[in-house]
């Protein structure tokens, strides 16, 4: 098994779209994915069903002694399931524990490989620091989301530079590749930005992959749904993340053969 989180120093570079997304088609492409939400916000649960925001998750799991079964939660795609955040406020009362956090990550990754997952997807909070460090070390690869605009581009070295921190304090976690995201495709400057990261940072530490900032992405996490279920027939792209998936595979070792055959038509209710 194999864990990934997302992690950025800033909020609003779309990390929630892309794990939702990159989940789903890594579990359509036939690996068995947990999708874990991190985020005190809870967005990964509330963009696949509202009726997550009164459900035990990740939060509870920390605090609670609860068990990886009695948090997760199936979708109607087999292989993907989901640990929303969770009941964040009751457990902030009842004092978050986060110097116990390192040993609760590592038992949620324990239980999901014991349940056979193949893949554990973590999207975390904006930042580097408390809680988010803890997932970010318990992980084996981390991906970074990193919005096409020239401030949020100003980050990337201190997020390397911590990362090389977590490395020199005995974590194992490596770096995937960072991940291009919201670059409007007609904005001149967005397209500069993009251009510039790529000249500037060595090709194996870019994803190939970007992903666009496209009125599409909302619309289907208002509905409940990762892009590819918008339509009875998948948008264009929903391509984007199969190619990501693809890409993903190949740069952290998933390999094996896997059915393509899946067609669902929603994930939760």
């Amino acid at each position: 098994m194999i864990a990934v989180a997302t992690a950025s120093q800033k909020g609003g570079v779309g990390k929630t779209t892309l794990c939702v997304n990159l989940a789903y088609s890594l579990a359509k492409r036939g690996w068995n994915t947990l999708l874990v939400d991190t985020d005190p916000q809870g967005a990964v649960g509330l963009s696949l069903a509202r009726s997550t925001r009164e459900k035990r998750g990740f939060y509870d799991f920390l605090t609670s002694g609860l068990t990886l079964a009695d948090v997760i939660l199936p979708t109607r795609l087999p292989e993907f399931s989901i640990v929303p955040a969770g009941q964040y406020d009751a457990c902030m009362r009842n004092g978050l524990p986060l110097d116990d956090a390192p040993r609760r990550v590592a038992d949620l990754l324990r239980s999901a490989e014991l349940r056979n997952v193949d893949l554990v997807l973590l999207d975390t909070a904006a930042g580097l620091s408390g809680l988010t460090e803890a997932v970010v070390k318990g992980c084996d690869y981390v991906i970074i989301p990193q919005q096409a605009e020239p401030l949020a581009a100003r980050s990337i070295p201190h997020m390397l530079e911590t990362l090389a921190r977590f490395r020199a304090d005995g974590a194992a976690v490596t770096v995937a590749a960072i991940l291009l995201t919201m670059v409007m495709t007609d904005h001149e400057m967005s397209l500069k930005v993009a251009r510039e990261l790529r000249e500037m940072l060595p090709p194996e530490l870019m994803f190939k992959q970007s992903i666009p900032r496209l009125n599409s992405f909302l619309e289907a996490s208002a509905r409940g749904v990762p892009v590819a279920l918008l339509k009875h027939n998948p948008p264009p792209e929903a391509l984007l993340f199969d190619q990501l998936a693809a890409e993903l595979e190949e740069r952290i070792g998933l390999t094996r053969e896997r059915d393509f055959s899946h067609v669902h038509s929603s994930l939760m209710d």
